[in-house]
């Protein structure tokens, strides 16, 4: 667990502590075993649960794959306190969605796969190129996400077309990454990402006028507005 992981415990233990304390006096003690699950923003309550339990059926749903870590306190006879830690979506391919832990995971093997992308845009990965970018590509995803880079919240399509021109598409925007992408140089993908939140880190143009961004060359962006 990192850092981050362990200040995100002891924030939530001395909040469900002074929850505890003012509920005390009202809390029903004929029931038995009440779970508090906390730090799930897409796994559902009751699959947090039984992958505790290590309920067999649970294995098949595909919100108990992103179940990445998880930590059980027993504050009392009564009640457990339930800290999650999810394994975030990045993008996903035909056969794949790539965690934020790096696992992948083969979405289509769970009957109920549907239900996560109704619950989360996952952008999505083509590519019709010989050359295997999908570690970059996790790569890619992470870095918009670390700095908050608001392209990331409606991203839906990154393309490594036939020519090896490698571009997203988020809302109306599109932005070309890297020509002619190889395995010499898609290590560069990384470099132009970081270019790219530099930019819209001082840009002054509103995002939602802007329909494309080109990336491609080393001292300068252009872009194009509507």
């Amino acid at each position: 667990m990192n850092h981050k992981w362990y200040i995100l415990i002891k924030f939530i233990i001395i909040g469900f502590i002074i929850v505890i304390g003012i509920d005390y006096i009202n809390f029903d003690f004929k029931i038995s075993n009440s779970n508090h699950v906390y730090g799930n923003s897409l796994v559902p309550k009751n699959v947090v649960i039984s992958h505790i339990e290590k309920n067999d059926k649970i294995e098949k749903d595909i919100f108990s794959s992103i179940i990445e870590d998880f930590k059980i306190l027993q504050v009392s006879n009564n009640q457990r306190l339930i800290l999650i830690k999810e394994s975030t979506p990045q993008f996903y391919d035909e056969r794949n969605i790539y965690l934020s832990s790096g696992v992948k995971v083969q979405y289509r093997e769970y009957s109920n796969f549907k239900s996560l992308f109704d619950k989360v845009m996952i952008p999505k990965f083509e590519s019709r190129s010989n050359v295997d970018i999908s570690e970059d590509i996790l790569d890619l995803v992470k870095l918009l996400n670390d700095n908050n880079n608001p392209l990331l919240d409606n991203l839906s399509y990154i393309e490594l077309s036939e020519n090896n021109r490698l571009s997203m598409q988020s809302g109306n925007c599109i932005v070309v990454v890297l020509d002619d992408v190889s395995n010499q140089n898609k290590k560069q993908i990384s470099q132009k990402i970081k270019i790219l939140n530099e930019f819209i880190y001082q840009s002054k143009e509103n995002l939602d006028n802007i329909e494309n961004i080109d990336l491609r060359w080393d001292d300068r962006v252009f872009i194009k507005t509507i």
